[in-house]
């Protein structure tokens, strides 16, 4: 089998293939050698390059007479916060604010915490959309992220906040309803936070949100 058959059938069509996240020896290859084999594909039209270092299968769409197109933010998601095996960070600041629906600014820089980012900070650019990539305080998993976004809200975001702070605690206690983090767990993760966020936590009510009795 083909390296083109062994990717789509791990991928798929119209689905990001982020060349760095992939292991060393990826599909028996090394990293190297299986970048010239994607290129080698891209040359013969066989796989399309988003850009530098991310691929895709295009589906050809009778509708509009031409291939598809990736969206950018499923690219930004799999190179950076999770893809369908793992999770490996997620959105913070203005982005995860407007997500829980805190405020109505779609921030213009989005912020990513993310193990991806070996640097404490970095800004890079993918195609026409700016990022902020933070490393995490502690390993991303898929149990712990919503706490960590919501910590980071509190630590360092409370600025984009434009809702009172009562709808607040409503908004946050609802997206944290499905955690089941241990106590001990959060507990430890709370420590790696500066204490403002403690206050804040205890301040603002949300403490027993995380806490659970």
């Amino acid at each position: 089998m083909g390296i083109r058959d062994v990717l789509l059938r791990e991928f798929g069509y119209e689905e990001p293939i982020v060349a760095n996240n992939m292991g060393e020896q990826a599909f028996g290859m090394s990293r190297d050698s299986l970048r010239r084999s994607m290129n080698r594909l891209v040359a013969r039209k066989e796989l399309a390059r988003f850009a530098e270092g991310i691929y895709y299968f295009p589906k050809w769409s009778e509708l509009l007479q031409q291939e598809t197109l990736l969206s950018e933010r499923v690219v930004i998601e799999r190179k950076y916060v999770k893809d369908k095996n793992k999770r490996y960070g997620y959105f913070s600041g203005g982005t995860f604010a407007n997500q829980i629906q805190l405020t109505t600014q779609v921030p213009y820089v989005q912020e990513i915490v993310t193990m991806k980012c070996a640097s404490k900070k970095r800004n890079v650019t993918l195609k026409v959309t700016q990022l902020l990539l933070r490393k995490p305080r502690v390993p991303v998993t898929p149990d712990n992220y919503k706490v960590l976004q919501v910590l980071d809200l509190l630590t360092e975001h409370l600025a984009f906040v434009e809702v009172g702070r009562k709808e607040m605690n409503e908004k946050v206690r609802e997206y944290l309803a499905d955690v089941t983090l241990s106590n001990d767990e959060v507990i430890r993760i709370i420590s790696e936070y500066p204490s403002k966020t403690s206050k804040e936590l205890l301040e603002s009510g949300l403490l027993d949100a995380l806490i659970r009795k």
